[in-house]
């Protein structure tokens, strides 16, 4: 009997283990701060999306809306990034538990998210990608920009969009 993996809106009593997953996920590096994954979540509930199976978190997706051209504007990575009226998704953190990885979590949590900025009428989601992950983001819709940044954890990052609505 398989447990049914439930995916809902990440409350405000569990950001903290939505951190430690991130951590777990990322290196501290890249991994976001707690400050930021709390202001994430009380700031843009409805884009911060958690997975669960059982009581245990397996994975999470999250985001900012934004008017930014990309997702490099350094105020959407801090704390306090991003606009409650943004015509935009930029979404800063896509984690899943290693046990889950390879098993689909990590696309339908990239489709609620992605579902729901059209819901809004949001005119594009994006993100930055790692080099090794860009064909897994253009299978799911999205788009490389061509344009690519590395001052963020040492590592080179991957603009891509994903239009909606028109």
């Amino acid at each position: 009997m398989s447990i049914e993996i439930i995916i809902k809106p990440l409350s405000e009593d569990e950001v903290r283990q939505a951190y430690e997953l991130e951590t777990r996920c990322y290196p501290a590096d890249q991994a976001a701060s707690l400050e930021a994954f709390r202001y994430r979540q009380s700031a843009f509930p409805d884009y911060f999306l958690s997975a669960w199976q059982g009581e245990g978190l397996i994975g999470l997706v999250c985001g900012v809306r934004t008017d930014a051209a990309d997702c490099t504007d350094i105020g959407i990575k801090q704390r306090h990034g991003g606009r409650i009226d943004g015509s935009k998704l930029c979404i800063l953190s896509v984690a899943v538990h290693p046990e889950y990885r390879a098993k689909g979590l990590g696309r339908r949590l990239l489709q609620n998210i992605v579902s729901a900025a059209k819901g809004n009428g949001l005119s594009a989601v994006m993100l930055m990608s790692q080099r090794e992950l860009v064909p897994w983001y253009e299978s799911g819709g999205f788009e490389a920009t061509g344009i690519v940044h590395s001052e963020h954890g040492g590592v080179d990052w991957h603009d891509m969009v994903k239009r909606l609505n028109g």
